[in-house]
């Protein structure tokens, strides 16, 4: 009983380990800003030859960017952005892995606009060239301005990114292709979306940026690990109450009673002639099939066998 307590004590500790570390590594969180890890920089469709302009302000916890968005072009833009290849802080594969990430959130405050615009830019293999910002793959997403507790945020789920028509078309793809390259981000950039209204300035207010990711790898291993750990505590347990001295006795207890009985009937199979069916009644076994099992048990063949051979 005393070895229960301790294994039990012991797995009370491991499963309170076990839940700190699913808590704190089952999700991962990656902030772009603030922060000085990634450099933030001035968004304008002026970059591919449209009229939107905008004035950047940026301080240590917060980033304002003041854009105008005016005609000029089929989809005009004016926002922030984010390197993603700082050279600060370059990721060792040399491109920023949002396929870790299912969502992102986004502390943001805007005057007119219901919506932002979110794109993310990622090198493609086939058709981005080094330093051509239009060869870039976008993926873009509208994410809904809520306002909630005072404060208002932005949030879009990674599914939500798709590639534009219009990027497709100047590849020469009648078709979304299916690919998306989240694995080689480069750029992330945050800028106008619905409610915006040409020529009039708006504002885009952001404070913080950050991405959630359920770690599913992590989760399935905690599982595996959880699920051995209480397997070997009801291994050890069930072992022990086994070998106790208590059930040590009734174990042999039982191994003396039933060779009592099974000697009993093997004196029967010698000196009588009564059916296998009979001595089983006898020796108190109701059914044959365990009367045999049981005498093979003891005697190391079935009873049929054992008065042939007698």
């Amino acid at each position: 009983m005393k070895k229960i307590i301790i294994a039990s004590a012991a797995l009370a500790v491991l499963l309170a380990v076990w839940i700190c570390l699913f808590v704190k590594f089952s999700a991962s969180e990656q902030i772009l800003f603030p922060g000085s890890t990634f450099q933030v920089y001035a968004v304008s469709d002026a970059n591919v030859g449209g009229f939107s302009t905008v004035e950047l302000t940026k301080q240590d916890s917060v980033v304002s960017a003041r854009v105008n968005i005016r005609s000029g072009m089929a989809y005009p833009y004016a926002g922030v952005g984010i390197n993603l290849l700082s050279v600060n802080n370059r990721p060792a594969n040399g491109f920023f892995d949002f396929s870790e990430f299912d969502s992102l959130v986004i502390d943001v405050e805007t005057n007119r606009m219901q919506r932002v615009g979110v794109k993310i830019l990622n090198d493609d293999p086939v058709y981005s060239k080094k330093n051509v910002y239009q060869s870039y793959r976008p993926m873009v997403a509208q994410a809904p301005v809520i306002i909630r507790d005072k404060k208002s945020r932005a949030s879009v789920s990674m599914l939500d990114f798709k590639v534009p028509e219009w990027w497709l078309a100047m590849q020469g793809l009648d078709k979304d292709d299916g690919l998306r390259y989240m694995n080689r981000g480069m750029f992330f950039e945050i800028t106008n979306g619905e409610g915006t209204m040409l020529g009039i300035p708006d504002e885009i207010v952001v404070r913080t940026i950050k991405l959630w990711g359920e770690n599913r790898t992590f989760k399935a291993l905690m599982i595996v690990a959880l699920v051995v750990l209480l397997l070997i505590y009801a291994g050890f347990v069930s072992l022990t109450i086994r070998n106790s001295a208590g059930c040590v006795a009734s174990r042999e207890k039982k191994l003396n009673e039933l060779k009592s009985r099974m000697g009993n009937a093997a004196k029967l199979l010698k000196e009588s002639d009564r059916s296998i069916a009979e001595i089983a009644l006898a020796v108190g076994e109701k059914n044959p099939a365990a009367f045999e099992k049981d005498f093979a048990k003891i005697y190391g063949v079935k009873p049929l066998e054992f008065r042939t051979k007698k």
